[in-house]
């Protein structure tokens, strides 16, 4: 396949896929399908998506198919279904799910966020399942070694242990550990912050926290919610200066509530309530979003945040702290894209190779 006068980082040029790849970017004599200038830009990762369209990754129904397909068409080519704090045969059940998905974004594997996290920093988790760290309860869950990704306390008991111990990337988060603490758990393999901003301890001059202890670790990348709501410009505009463009992850954190009108829903046994798109508990606590990734990047541009580097916060990095062949446009990689207008709205995905319309 050849997609024709597409606009790469401001060249006109054409781009050959075969076998799912990029095979060549170089203006061609060759036949293909013409895109009349549109930009062109790897395909979003979302690292951290609960769920959409009524259906969370924590059911006990399967719905990934539904969910998957959903992502494709907003621009999001590949996510990590993301758990809540639920029982473990609860998280085990949902992380042995067929992940094969024909017409729907990648899912090369999930994100557990619990149930190892601080019950004081809970949020909109279930404080009923919140359990020590134990490497045995987490290779109960991944029997099949589809989890890549955890989101851990590091000052609750076990903890650091775990994170010695665990064989997939750690994210920290849920947690009120101090500076020391937070540093101690990236020495001993954590390569993370989940939602930054979010759960945790905010920057202080004398007690700096988990941010600027991430900050001080290269190769520890820093999730970010970009939908405005969880954490305010000028506070995205701050982390992307702290952490450099190449260690920002944007995410979504979405909800079942994502693509549906405001309302009462479910997250993990607890009732949230959604009022002009913002997502809360009973108790007032922010819950997870209701605006998928793309809209989060868009979001994230209008915050003054260049686009490229927008895009490369939702691409290029997520892939890259995935170890995945995603999220550059370049020969070799996988021929995971999206075109956009230059108002950057979504017009076509492409996952393999195989490219779709979004009608948006």
């Amino acid at each position: 396949m050849i997609l024709k006068n597409v606009n790469l980082y401001g060249t006109l040029t054409d781009i050959t896929i075969k076998d799912g790849k990029i095979a060549s970017i170089s203006k061609t004599c060759e036949d293909g399908e013409d895109f009349g200038g549109l930009k062109i830009y790897p395909g979003l990762i979302d690292t951290h998506c609960h769920g959409c369209l009524g259906y969370d990754a924590s059911d006990k129904e399967d719905h990934l198919a539904e969910m998957s397909r959903y992502q494709l068409m907003h621009g999001i080519t590949t996510w990590y279904p993301t758990t809540i704090t639920v029982s473990l045969s609860d998280i085990e059940d949902a992380v042995s799910r067929n992940t094969e998905i024909e017409g729907g974004a990648n899912i090369p594997g999930f994100h557990m966020e619990g149930p190892f996290i601080n019950i004081e920093c809970k949020g909109a988790q279930n404080g009923e399942y919140v359990i020590p760290a134990d490497i045995d309860a987490f290779n109960r869950c991944n029997k099949n070694g589809k989890v890549k990704k955890i989101t851990v306390a590091p000052e609750c008991e076990g903890a650091l242990e775990f994170i010695e111990k665990c064989p997939v990337l750690v994210s920290i988060g849920h947690t009120k550990c101090d500076y020391t603490t937070a540093c101690e758990a990236f020495k001993r393999g954590a390569r993370c912050l989940t939602h930054t901003f979010n759960t945790m301890p905010p920057i202080h001059h004398r007690a700096p926290g988990p941010i600027p202890a991430g900050a001080d670790f290269d190769g520890v990348y820093a999730e970010l919610i970009s939908d405005g709501i969880h954490v305010h410009p000028s506070s995205v505009r701050a982390l992307v200066k702290l952490y450099g463009e190449d260690r920002i992850i944007l995410i979504s954190d979405s909800v079942r509530a994502l693509g549906l009108p405001d309302g009462e829903y479910d997250l993990g046994g607890l009732d949230i309530t959604v009022k002009d798109g913002v997502a809360r508990t009973r108790e007032g606590n922010l819950a997870g979003s209701t605006t998928n990734l793309f809209e989060c990047t868009k979001r994230a541009i209008s915050f003054g945040i260049p686009e490229y580097t927008a895009v490369k916060m939702a691409s290029e990095n997520p892939a890259r702290s995935m170890g995945l062949n995603k999220g550059k446009i370049e020969v070799g990689y996988d021929a995971d894209l999206i075109l956009v207008d230059a108002e950057f709205n979504l017009k076509y995905s492409m996952v393999g190779g195989k490219i779709y319309e979004c009608d948006r």
